[in-house]
């Protein structure tokens, strides 16, 4: 069959024909237009990028550590002695006839060890007393002697024990530059009694059984402080 002219023109490839490249060309220009005016209202409106947020270097606070409450023992207005011939001045020895810490007193059911015969002293005493002297009869247990403890006492806990003895009904006043306390009393052995003394952080507690030599506490005192 015989083929028309016509026809033959319009099966050319899409790329040989002019309309093709007419097309392609609007369509790009109509790209680079609405670029230019995207770029244009953009500008105008002032709108800026939002900046992306950026880590601050802080100074890290120190850690708080928590302390806990506790009350140190305060430093001592004298040395307190290692041992019980340097709290005394003179040898009390002859004046009392008793024998100075003899073994039996060592043993904690002699119940002689503590200056005291309220619970809550001989507590305080336990916990604090530095020194333990002892005057009594080398055979054991009597209705004689003497029991002498030297104490070391925060601040607060020489309130606490002047506040206690004070609560107990001991007689208290101020005496060679601190606060005694002294309780006396009659019973079945005999007479018997408690000193309290406080100064500076120094507890001289001393309970006694019928031996109750004047001077005793004061003579302490003095080898103590000085």
């Amino acid at each position: 069959m015989t083929e028309h002219p016509e026809q033959s023109s319009d099966r050319r490839p899409l790329a040989k024909r002019p309309v093709f490249w007419l097309g392609l060309v609007a369509a790009l220009l109509a790209i680079l237009v609405a670029l230019v005016v995207g770029m244009l209202i953009g500008g105008a409106t002032g709108t800026a990028p939002t900046p992306s947020p950026t880590s601050v270097d802080r100074p890290t606070p120190a850690a708080q550590t928590p302390t806990a409450v506790v009350t140190p023992p305060a430093p001592d207005a004298a040395p307190i002695p290692d041992d019980c011939t340097g709290i005394y001045t003179r040898d009390w020895q002859g004046e009392l006839d008793l024998a100075l810490n003899p073994t039996w007193t060592d043993e904690p059911e002699s119940g002689v060890r503590y200056a005291s015969d309220d619970v809550g002293l001989q507590t305080m005493l336990e916990g604090t007393t530095r020194l333990t002297c002892i005057w009594a009869t080398p055979e054991g247990g009597s209705d004689v002697g003497i029991t002498t403890n030297i104490a070391a006492l925060s601040e607060v806990q020489q309130e606490e024990t002047r506040a206690a003895l004070n609560a107990l009904g001991y007689s208290c006043y101020e005496e060679l530059e601190g606060t005694r306390c002294v309780v006396e009393q009659e019973g079945e052995v005999g007479a018997f009694g408690e000193s309290h003394f406080l100064r500076s952080g120094v507890w001289i507690a001393t309970a006694w059984v019928n031996a109750a030599p004047d001077g005793y506490t004061h003579d302490i005192v003095a080898a103590i402080f000085g």
